[in-house]
């Protein structure tokens, strides 16, 4: 049903020092954007995306989307109705199929499962 972890996104307020700490601490290799509001590690085929601007509490750090990719996201929303939970609906966007699960079933995790059938 899933076939890989895609993408973590992580908030931050402070950029640099996020960037700082991927580069010093782990020995990863940093990309900003040109915009300077995000940057990404890869780690093996998957991202650690540091945004700018996101606010998800009072301390404005932390995780704020998890992605997953799926084979057929028909097949995951058919498994949520199975189970006798709403999936949500499938949005398309940048040539994916977009499922965004709600946070309360997911343990409060932003959580979106897409695959690319668009």
């Amino acid at each position: 049903m899933i076939k890989r972890l895609d993408t973590l996104e992580v908030a931050t307020t402070d950029l640099a020092d996020a960037a700082s700490i991927y580069e010093k601490n782990f020995g990863f290799r940093v990309t900003r954007s040109t915009d300077g509001k995000s940057a990404s590690v890869q780690v093996g085929r998957a991202d650690i995306r540091l945004v700018t601007g996101a606010k998800i509490d009072a301390s404005s750090e932390g995780m704020i989307g998890l992605w997953l990719e799926a084979e057929d996201v028909d097949q995951v929303v058919a498994n949520f109705h199975i189970a006798g939970l709403d999936a949500g609906t499938i949005q398309i966007e940048s040539g994916r199929r977009i499922l965004t699960i709600d946070p309360k079933l997911s343990n409060q995790v932003p959580l979106f499962i897409f695959d690319r059938k668009a």
